[in-house]
């Protein structure tokens, strides 16, 4: 069992009990698309930080930064440390919604071009083939990524925590693909993909476009929460609803002084009974 999978059983028995707090992070942090889209991405990762210092027993975290973010090796936006061992791994907190769900910005494009290398514009079905160019090492340092991803249905109204997979991904591919790109409208396109099937052609995940001139949406490995259900495996679920009260809150406190948020905390500390 690996370290993070260790954690993952701590943090599971976090959510036990008729009112898991877990529920009223969650629903707070989707509450914030209403102050701005990607604004709930951002304070997901403090909140997750805060709450794994409160709530998973013997562990505790570290809102890596997106300063440092940008300097590590390996994708990462909270550094998680188990207080009995000693040892510290990589969190990347992905909150999306439904559907598509990016597991890797990749940055410097290393899938994209070791697809591009070996198989072109076609596909490859030779399972050592497969294998060779899952053993690269930009998808195979891929696996030391752990990946926790908040998937919300706005509509709906419903949030659930899933994993995907990874290994059980890898070992399932049978086909890769190239996709041209597509024209829609008058003057616009999609971008390239490899798409990697199972047998059935059931959809696993995919590699993007990474070029120079990509942003975030273009590059990077990419899934589907609901055509790739049969590599996520979910580990909770539940409901939220918009906490007016906090959006609120938010907004009297960026127009109060740091005295008051002082005291704020402090009165917060007493309600939660810590020290």
């Amino acid at each position: 069992m690996s370290i993070f999978e260790d954690f993952l059983l701590k943090f599971r028995e976090s959510f036990r009990g008729t009112k898991p707090v877990i529920h009223s992070v969650l629903g707070n942090v989707f509450s914030m698309r209403v102050i701005g889209n990607k604004t709930h991405g951002d304070l997901a990762e403090i909140a997750l930080t805060e709450y794994i210092n409160e709530f998973v027993k013997d562990y505790s975290a570290i809102h890596t930064g997106k300063e440092k973010f940008r300097a590590k090796k390996f994708e990462e936006d909270i550094s998680v440390t188990n207080k009995l061992t000693g040892a510290t791994f990589p969190i990347s907190i992905k909150t999306y919604g439904v559907g598509p769900l990016q597991l890797s910005t990749n940055k410097t494009g290393s899938m994209f071009s070791c697809l591009t290398g070996i198989v072109g514009k076609s596909e490859i079905t030779n399972s050592q083939g497969i294998k060779d160019i899952l053993k690269n090492p930009c998808f195979f340092d891929f696996s030391k990524v752990n990946v926790l991803p908040l998937i919300y249905d706005e509509k709906n109204k419903t949030f659930k925590i899933i994993l995907f997979d990874l290994e059980k991904a890898y070992n399932s591919v049978s086909k890769i693909k190239y996709f041209p790109p597509r024209k829609y409208g008058k003057d616009r396109e999609t971008f390239p993909v490899y798409k990697f099937f199972a047998t059935d052609e059931q959809y696993i995940f995919e590699v993007r476009y990474g070029g120079a001139g990509a942003n975030a949406l273009q590059r990077g490995m990419w899934t589907h929460t609901e055509n790739a259900s049969p590599f996520f495996n979910e580990i909770l679920n539940g409901t939220y609803e918009i906490n007016e009260p906090l959006i609120k809150l938010v907004s009297k406190i960026l127009v109060s002084a740091r005295e008051k948020h002082e005291k704020i905390l402090d009165l917060l500390r007493q309600l939660n009974g810590n020290s």
